[in-house]
Protein backbone atom coordinates (compact mmCIF):
# COMPACT_ATOMS: atom_id res chain seq x y z
CA UNK A 1 0.00 0.00 0.00
CA UNK A 2 1.00 3.73 -0.84
CA UNK A 3 1.28 6.38 1.40
CA UNK A 4 1.27 10.12 0.56
CA UNK A 5 3.67 12.79 2.43
CA UNK A 6 3.46 16.02 3.60
CA UNK A 7 6.77 18.63 4.52
CA UNK A 8 5.24 20.94 6.92
CA UNK A 9 7.43 24.35 7.27
CA UNK A 10 10.45 21.84 7.68
CA UNK A 11 13.70 23.15 8.06
CA UNK A 12 17.05 21.84 9.14
CA UNK A 13 20.38 23.95 10.71
CA UNK A 14 23.53 23.14 11.45
CA UNK A 15 24.60 25.74 14.20
CA UNK A 16 24.32 29.22 12.41
CA UNK A 17 23.89 27.52 9.28
CA UNK A 18 20.12 26.88 7.67
CA UNK A 19 20.27 24.11 4.92
CA UNK A 20 16.99 23.61 4.49
CA UNK A 21 14.75 26.86 4.90
CA UNK A 22 11.16 26.26 5.59
CA UNK A 23 9.22 24.00 3.05
CA UNK A 24 6.70 22.82 2.18
CA UNK A 25 5.64 20.19 0.25
CA UNK A 26 2.85 17.32 -0.48
CA UNK A 27 2.96 14.34 -2.38
CA UNK A 28 0.11 11.99 -2.98
CA UNK A 29 -0.43 8.55 -2.43
CA UNK A 30 1.60 6.95 -5.50
CA UNK A 31 2.89 9.89 -6.57
CA UNK A 32 6.91 10.46 -7.76
CA UNK A 33 8.65 13.36 -6.93
CA UNK A 34 11.96 14.45 -7.61
CA UNK A 35 14.01 16.67 -5.52
CA UNK A 36 16.75 18.47 -7.56
CA UNK A 37 18.82 21.18 -7.39
CA UNK A 38 22.50 21.89 -7.35
CA UNK A 39 25.16 20.72 -4.92
CA UNK A 40 24.44 22.16 -1.34
CA UNK A 41 20.72 23.06 -2.57
CA UNK A 42 19.76 20.94 0.65
CA UNK A 43 17.96 18.07 -1.56
CA UNK A 44 19.60 15.40 0.48
CA UNK A 45 19.03 16.92 3.88
CA UNK A 46 15.35 16.94 2.33
CA UNK A 47 15.61 12.81 1.65
CA UNK A 48 17.38 12.41 5.02
CA UNK A 49 15.11 14.20 7.23
CA UNK A 50 12.10 12.03 5.33
CA UNK A 51 13.66 9.11 6.47
CA UNK A 52 14.57 9.91 9.68
CA UNK A 53 18.16 9.64 9.32
CA UNK A 54 18.56 13.31 10.00
CA UNK A 55 16.33 15.47 12.87
CA UNK A 56 14.25 18.29 11.86
CA UNK A 57 15.14 20.89 13.49
CA UNK A 58 11.76 22.65 13.32
CA UNK A 59 8.42 21.88 11.48
CA UNK A 60 6.61 18.58 10.79
CA UNK A 61 6.30 15.32 8.06
CA UNK A 62 3.43 13.22 7.81
CA UNK A 63 3.56 9.95 6.01
CA UNK A 64 0.27 8.55 5.62
CA UNK A 65 -1.50 11.35 7.39
CA UNK A 66 0.55 10.24 10.32
CA UNK A 67 3.10 12.61 12.35
CA UNK A 68 6.55 10.88 11.87
CA UNK A 69 8.68 14.00 12.51
CA UNK A 70 10.60 12.46 15.65
CA UNK A 71 9.94 8.56 14.54
CA UNK A 72 12.93 6.49 14.04
CA UNK A 73 13.52 5.30 10.19
CA UNK A 74 12.31 1.59 10.95
CA UNK A 75 8.87 3.04 12.75
CA UNK A 76 8.20 5.10 9.73
CA UNK A 77 7.13 2.32 6.91
CA UNK A 78 10.11 3.80 4.16
CA UNK A 79 12.64 2.26 2.31
CA UNK A 80 15.79 4.23 1.06
CA UNK A 81 18.64 3.55 -2.04
CA UNK A 82 21.23 5.10 -1.87
CA UNK A 83 24.32 6.59 -4.17
CA UNK A 84 26.51 3.84 -2.83
CA UNK A 85 25.35 -0.01 -3.34
CA UNK A 86 25.93 -0.54 0.12
CA UNK A 87 25.92 -4.37 -0.27
CA UNK A 88 27.29 -7.09 2.25
CA UNK A 89 30.30 -8.37 -0.19
CA UNK A 90 30.03 -11.95 2.14
CA UNK A 91 26.37 -12.32 1.25
CA UNK A 92 25.24 -13.98 -2.11
CA UNK A 93 22.53 -11.15 -3.75
CA UNK A 94 19.58 -13.15 -2.69
CA UNK A 95 21.28 -12.73 0.78
CA UNK A 96 21.53 -9.16 0.53
CA UNK A 97 18.09 -8.76 -0.55
CA UNK A 98 16.35 -10.45 2.28
CA UNK A 99 18.63 -9.32 4.87
CA UNK A 100 16.55 -6.82 6.67
CA UNK A 101 13.30 -9.17 6.30
CA UNK A 102 15.64 -12.10 8.06
CA UNK A 103 16.57 -9.75 11.22
CA UNK A 104 12.50 -9.75 11.55
CA UNK A 105 12.57 -13.40 11.99
CA UNK A 106 9.85 -13.01 9.26
CA UNK A 107 8.97 -16.63 8.09
CA UNK A 108 11.06 -18.36 5.56
CA UNK A 109 8.43 -19.01 2.64
CA UNK A 110 7.42 -15.43 3.07
CA UNK A 111 11.35 -14.23 2.32
CA UNK A 112 12.28 -16.51 -0.24
CA UNK A 113 8.22 -14.92 -1.99
CA UNK A 114 9.73 -12.08 -1.80
CA UNK A 115 12.62 -12.17 -3.27
CA UNK A 116 11.62 -14.45 -6.24
CA UNK A 117 8.99 -11.42 -6.77
CA UNK A 118 11.72 -8.67 -6.69
CA UNK A 119 13.93 -10.90 -8.34
CA UNK A 120 11.56 -11.15 -11.51
CA UNK A 121 10.26 -7.48 -11.47
CA UNK A 122 14.41 -6.51 -11.91
CA UNK A 123 15.22 -9.30 -13.92
CA UNK A 124 17.77 -11.01 -11.85
CA UNK A 125 16.47 -13.90 -11.01
CA UNK A 126 19.89 -15.65 -12.46
CA UNK A 127 22.40 -13.41 -10.24
CA UNK A 128 20.50 -14.71 -6.89
CA UNK A 129 23.64 -17.20 -6.10
CA UNK A 130 26.18 -14.18 -6.66
CA UNK A 131 28.27 -11.89 -4.67
CA UNK A 132 28.43 -8.59 -5.18
CA UNK A 133 31.90 -8.87 -6.67
CA UNK A 134 30.78 -10.90 -9.71
CA UNK A 135 28.19 -7.96 -10.74
CA UNK A 136 28.39 -4.70 -12.29
CA UNK A 137 27.41 -1.69 -11.66
CA UNK A 138 23.98 -1.68 -12.89
CA UNK A 139 23.20 -5.04 -11.40
CA UNK A 140 24.54 -4.18 -8.22
CA UNK A 141 21.92 -0.85 -8.49
CA UNK A 142 19.07 -3.55 -8.97
CA UNK A 143 19.96 -5.41 -6.19
CA UNK A 144 19.93 -2.40 -3.81
CA UNK A 145 16.47 -1.57 -5.77
CA UNK A 146 15.61 -5.65 -4.48
CA UNK A 147 16.63 -5.03 -1.21
CA UNK A 148 13.99 -2.09 -0.92
CA UNK A 149 10.97 -3.56 -2.37
CA UNK A 150 11.13 -6.76 -0.36
CA UNK A 151 10.52 -4.66 2.90
CA UNK A 152 7.42 -3.92 0.64
CA UNK A 153 7.34 -0.31 1.80
CA UNK A 154 4.66 2.57 1.71
CA UNK A 155 7.20 5.03 0.24
CA UNK A 156 10.44 4.52 -1.47
CA UNK A 157 13.18 7.33 -1.13
CA UNK A 158 16.14 7.59 -3.80
CA UNK A 159 19.51 9.49 -2.66
CA UNK A 160 20.66 10.22 -6.55
CA UNK A 161 20.57 6.07 -6.90
CA UNK A 162 22.51 6.34 -10.66
CA UNK A 163 25.27 9.06 -10.09
CA UNK A 164 27.95 5.87 -10.22
CA UNK A 165 26.52 4.38 -13.59
CA UNK A 166 27.50 5.58 -16.97
CA UNK A 167 25.69 7.43 -19.40
CA UNK A 168 24.75 4.65 -21.63
CA UNK A 169 23.55 2.56 -18.22
CA UNK A 170 22.00 5.85 -16.67
CA UNK A 171 19.87 5.98 -19.14
CA UNK A 172 18.55 2.02 -19.42
CA UNK A 173 18.50 2.20 -15.52
CA UNK A 174 15.82 5.50 -15.77
CA UNK A 175 13.40 3.70 -18.11
CA UNK A 176 13.61 0.77 -15.68
CA UNK A 177 13.22 2.91 -12.87
CA UNK A 178 10.12 4.22 -14.73
CA UNK A 179 8.64 0.67 -15.47
CA UNK A 180 9.18 0.11 -11.38
CA UNK A 181 7.27 2.95 -10.33
CA UNK A 182 4.76 1.84 -12.85
CA UNK A 183 3.98 -1.59 -11.57
CA UNK A 184 4.37 -1.25 -8.07
CA UNK A 185 2.85 2.14 -7.60
CA UNK A 186 4.46 3.41 -4.77
CA UNK A 187 4.84 7.06 -3.06
CA UNK A 188 8.42 7.75 -4.29
CA UNK A 189 10.67 11.29 -3.88
CA UNK A 190 13.84 10.86 -5.54
CA UNK A 191 16.61 12.95 -5.60
CA UNK A 192 19.47 14.22 -8.11
CA UNK A 193 21.58 16.79 -9.13
CA UNK A 194 20.74 15.38 -13.13
CA UNK A 195 17.97 17.57 -15.00
CA UNK A 196 17.42 14.58 -17.50
CA UNK A 197 16.63 12.05 -14.40
CA UNK A 198 14.03 14.82 -13.43
CA UNK A 199 12.54 15.78 -16.53
CA UNK A 200 12.42 11.90 -17.12
CA UNK A 201 11.54 10.35 -13.97
CA UNK A 202 9.28 13.08 -12.50
CA UNK A 203 5.44 13.59 -12.18
CA UNK A 204 6.31 16.74 -10.30
CA UNK A 205 9.74 18.39 -9.93
CA UNK A 206 10.48 19.84 -6.88
CA UNK A 207 13.74 22.86 -7.56
CA UNK A 208 15.69 23.86 -4.48
CA UNK A 209 18.39 26.63 -3.92
CA UNK A 210 19.77 27.29 -0.73
CA UNK A 211 17.09 25.02 1.04
CA UNK A 212 14.56 27.14 -0.20
CA UNK A 213 11.73 25.72 -2.83
CA UNK A 214 11.90 27.86 -6.39
CA UNK A 215 9.44 26.04 -8.37
CA UNK A 216 7.08 23.08 -7.81
CA UNK A 217 5.44 21.90 -11.14
CA UNK A 218 5.41 19.08 -14.27
CA UNK A 219 8.46 19.01 -15.94
CA UNK A 220 5.79 20.89 -18.94
CA UNK A 221 5.72 23.25 -16.49
CA UNK A 222 8.73 24.14 -15.04
CA UNK A 223 10.36 24.30 -18.76
CA UNK A 224 8.08 26.04 -20.24
CA UNK A 225 6.88 28.20 -17.53
CA UNK A 226 9.83 28.84 -15.40
CA UNK A 227 9.25 30.90 -12.24
CA UNK A 228 12.10 32.81 -12.07
CA UNK A 229 15.62 33.32 -13.65
CA UNK A 230 17.26 30.44 -11.07
CA UNK A 231 14.67 27.81 -12.70
CA UNK A 232 15.05 29.27 -16.14
CA UNK A 233 19.18 28.82 -16.00
CA UNK A 234 19.00 25.65 -14.36
CA UNK A 235 16.36 23.65 -16.19
CA UNK A 236 17.33 22.77 -20.01
CA UNK A 237 19.86 21.66 -21.94
CA UNK A 238 21.31 23.82 -23.67
CA UNK A 239 20.90 26.70 -20.85
CA UNK A 240 18.22 29.63 -21.67
CA UNK A 241 19.90 32.21 -23.37
CA UNK A 242 19.69 35.80 -21.09
CA UNK A 243 19.86 39.19 -22.62
CA UNK A 244 19.53 42.41 -21.11
CA UNK A 245 16.96 44.74 -22.19
CA UNK A 246 15.00 47.34 -21.44
CA UNK A 247 10.88 47.17 -21.32
CA UNK A 248 10.33 49.71 -24.40
CA UNK A 249 6.50 48.58 -24.28
CA UNK A 250 3.74 46.22 -23.07
CA UNK A 251 4.51 44.12 -26.25
CA UNK A 252 8.31 45.14 -27.21
CA UNK A 253 11.62 44.67 -25.48
CA UNK A 254 14.53 46.73 -26.50
CA UNK A 255 17.99 45.51 -26.58
CA UNK A 256 21.35 47.06 -27.78
CA UNK A 257 20.66 46.39 -31.01
CA UNK A 258 17.42 44.84 -31.24
CA UNK A 259 13.85 44.65 -30.66
CA UNK A 260 11.92 41.59 -29.77
CA UNK A 261 8.15 41.25 -29.18
CA UNK A 262 6.90 39.90 -25.75
CA UNK A 263 3.41 38.72 -25.02
CA UNK A 264 3.30 40.56 -21.13
CA UNK A 265 -0.16 40.27 -19.42
CA UNK A 266 -2.41 43.51 -19.50
CA UNK A 267 -1.47 44.35 -16.06
CA UNK A 268 1.97 44.76 -16.30
CA UNK A 269 1.98 47.29 -18.79
CA UNK A 270 2.43 49.80 -16.03
CA UNK A 271 6.28 48.01 -15.77
CA UNK A 272 6.82 49.56 -19.33
CA UNK A 273 10.81 51.17 -18.98
CA UNK A 274 12.37 49.28 -16.77
CA UNK A 275 15.28 46.93 -16.77
CA UNK A 276 14.41 43.24 -17.94
CA UNK A 277 15.99 40.21 -18.68
CA UNK A 278 15.01 38.69 -22.06
CA UNK A 279 14.81 35.10 -21.83
CA UNK A 280 14.95 32.43 -25.10
CA UNK A 281 15.72 28.77 -25.36
CA UNK A 282 18.09 27.74 -27.91
CA UNK A 283 15.70 25.70 -29.12
CA UNK A 284 13.61 28.77 -29.49
CA UNK A 285 15.79 30.16 -32.32
CA UNK A 286 15.44 29.64 -35.70
CA UNK A 287 18.14 30.09 -38.44
CA UNK A 288 16.99 32.91 -41.75
CA UNK A 289 15.71 36.53 -40.91
CA UNK A 290 12.19 36.94 -39.64
CA UNK A 291 10.15 39.59 -38.08
CA UNK A 292 12.23 39.67 -35.00
CA UNK A 293 15.94 38.92 -36.04
CA UNK A 294 19.02 38.62 -34.17
CA UNK A 295 22.27 38.73 -35.47
CA UNK A 296 24.55 36.03 -34.41
CA UNK A 297 28.59 35.95 -34.61
CA UNK A 298 28.89 31.81 -34.85
CA UNK A 299 32.13 30.66 -33.04
CA UNK A 300 31.89 26.59 -32.72
CA UNK A 301 29.28 24.42 -33.90
CA UNK A 302 28.77 21.41 -32.42
CA UNK A 303 26.83 18.53 -34.21
CA UNK A 304 24.95 15.96 -32.14
CA UNK A 305 23.56 13.66 -34.20
CA UNK A 306 20.14 14.85 -35.13
CA UNK A 307 20.41 19.27 -34.61
CA UNK A 308 23.61 21.53 -33.98
CA UNK A 309 24.61 23.64 -31.19
CA UNK A 310 25.67 27.10 -31.98
CA UNK A 311 27.60 28.78 -30.09
CA UNK A 312 28.46 32.51 -30.43
CA UNK A 313 27.56 36.45 -29.37
CA UNK A 314 25.10 38.47 -30.63
CA UNK A 315 26.76 40.72 -32.99
CA UNK A 316 25.71 44.25 -31.31
CA UNK A 317 26.36 43.68 -27.57
CA UNK A 318 28.64 40.54 -27.57
CA UNK A 319 26.60 38.63 -25.00
CA UNK A 320 27.05 35.29 -25.59
CA UNK A 321 24.16 33.36 -27.37
CA UNK A 322 23.43 29.77 -28.27
CA UNK A 323 21.13 28.03 -30.24
CA UNK A 324 19.91 24.53 -31.00
CA UNK A 325 19.07 24.58 -34.39
CA UNK A 326 18.00 21.26 -36.29
CA UNK A 327 20.09 18.97 -38.92
CA UNK A 328 24.15 19.65 -39.49
CA UNK A 329 25.30 23.02 -40.13
CA UNK A 330 29.24 22.91 -39.08
CA UNK A 331 29.82 25.18 -42.31
CA UNK A 332 28.06 28.19 -39.91
CA UNK A 333 31.23 27.83 -37.53
CA UNK A 334 33.33 31.64 -37.98
CA UNK A 335 30.23 32.87 -40.03
CA UNK A 336 27.47 35.96 -39.21
CA UNK A 337 24.28 34.37 -39.37
CA UNK A 338 20.67 35.60 -38.69
CA UNK A 339 18.16 33.91 -36.16
CA UNK A 340 14.69 34.80 -35.90
CA UNK A 341 12.30 34.14 -32.32
CA UNK A 342 8.81 33.50 -31.82
CA UNK A 343 7.16 35.33 -29.28
CA UNK A 344 5.80 32.22 -28.13
CA UNK A 345 9.09 31.08 -27.08
CA UNK A 346 10.15 34.27 -24.69
CA UNK A 347 10.44 34.83 -21.63
CA UNK A 348 11.09 38.25 -19.56
CA UNK A 349 12.15 38.64 -16.37
CA UNK A 350 12.21 41.15 -14.10
CA UNK A 351 15.83 42.35 -13.83
CA UNK A 352 15.66 43.39 -9.88
CA UNK A 353 13.23 40.52 -8.80
CA UNK A 354 14.14 37.84 -10.76
CA UNK A 355 10.70 36.91 -11.65
CA UNK A 356 9.30 35.87 -14.77
CA UNK A 357 6.47 38.73 -15.91
CA UNK A 358 4.93 36.58 -18.76
CA UNK A 359 4.08 32.80 -17.54
CA UNK A 360 4.10 32.94 -13.34
CA UNK A 361 4.08 29.26 -12.80
CA UNK A 362 0.92 27.80 -10.85
CA UNK A 363 3.31 26.37 -7.78
CA UNK A 364 6.08 28.85 -6.70
CA UNK A 365 8.39 29.45 -3.82
CA UNK A 366 7.16 27.02 -0.88
CA UNK A 367 4.46 26.40 -1.74
CA UNK A 368 2.30 23.68 -3.20
CA UNK A 369 -1.37 23.19 -4.63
Amino acid sequence: MSAGIELINVTKRFGNNTIVDGINLTAAAGEFIVLVGASGCGKSTTLRMIAGLEAVSDGRILIGGRDVTTARPDQRDIAMVFQSYALYPHMSVAENMSFALTLTRAPKDEIARRVGEAARILGIENLLDRKPKALSGGQRQRVAMGRAIVREPSVFLFDEPLSNLDAKLRAQMRVELALLHKRLGKTTVYVTHDQVEAMTLAERIVILERGVIQQIGTPTEVFNRPQNLFVAGFIGSPVMNMFKGVLAAPDRVDLPDAQVSVRLPAPLGATVGKPVILGIRPQGLLLGAGAETLRMRVKVAEFLGTETVLNGTLAGSGEPVTAAVGGEHGQLADHEIDLSTNPAHVHVFDAETGLNLIQPAKEGNNETT
